[in-house]
């Protein structure tokens, strides 16, 4: 067995998977996600952890400690990187620029790398052939490049939709809090549709033409690249059909990672 956690910024996602049953393109059911929490104490996180598992999947991680060959964890909070050893031990492996994988990374600093993009390359490897334009929306929007040789090649950061969103809220005063959810135009004639309209149409406008542009810049070797967009905020979007979207794709790839370092 496999414990997989994601550690975002603003949320983790945990997942569960026996070997005998893997296939990349089979979906994590046994999956729970969660706040974050950069001051929870290791006995707090395992605690949390199993009780979500327990109402969720109804897995109990205390009953099956026996039967987990690894926890492999990507993780953008470096201050529960302790709280994560103190739980998991000998068990534990962290996704870094240094771990085994199938690519490379051709960056003068690949160490500055986020594990989530090691391991959203990973996954998308398992799924598709190369190149690859692979966008991750989050707290932060990430865009990466796999070229043809499955080098990392690079990519683009921006803030993300419900961080855009927070921002825009706590610097403009007349402007509420209102439920985003796609309008019936993009025309907005309320105040309240007008935010949807933009924070919305806007975001996924963005998606696109960063896309585009980084795709040109590429160069030629990316005009059959394939798309693939994750994300916690890609239930409130709508892409073009050229993005493949696949919601489990950091699991995918911290399941990878097991498979290469464990």
């Amino acid at each position: 067995m496999n414990l997989l956690i994601d550690i975002g910024n603003t949320h983790t996602v945990a997942g569960w998977i026996s070997s005998e049953k893997w296939n990349p393109k089979t979906e994590f059911k046994d999956q729970v996600r969660y706040r974050t929490d950069s001051a929870a104490t290791s006995d707090e996180y395992r605690s949390v952890l199993n009780q979500l598992f327990l109402s969720g999947p109804g897995i109990d991680l205390g009953r099956e400690w026996k039967t987990i060959q690894s926890v492999v964890v990507s993780s953008v909070v470096p201050m529960l990187d302790r709280t994560l050893s103190e739980v998991f031990g000998s068990k534990l492996i962290f996704v870094d620029a240094q771990k085994k994988a199938e690519f490379r990374l051709k960056l003068p600093h690949p160490e500055q790398l986020g594990a989530d993009r090691l391991a959203n390359v990973a996954g998308a490897l398992a799924l598709h052939q190369t190149p690859l334009l692979i966008v991750d929306a989050g707290t932060a929007t990430t865009f990466c490049l796999v070229d043809g040789e499955k080098n990392y090649i690079g990519g683009s950061i921006v803030p993300g939709l419900e961080t855009s969103w927070r921002a825009l809220q706590s610097r403009a005063a007349k402007l509420y809090s209102v439920e985003l959810r796609r309008p019936s135009t993009w025309i907005g004639n309320t105040t309240e549709t007008q935010l949807q309209s933009g924070v919305l149409g806007g975001y996924e406008s963005l998606i696109e033409g960063l896309s585009d542009r980084l795709i040109s810049d590429a160069g030629p070797g990316f005009k059959n690249a394939t798309w693939i967009a994750t994300g916690g905020i890609m239930n409130l979007l709508k892409l073009t059909p050229r993005f493949k979207i696949i919601p489990d794709l950091t699991l995918i790839g911290l399941k990878r990672y097991a498979e290469w370092n464990a």
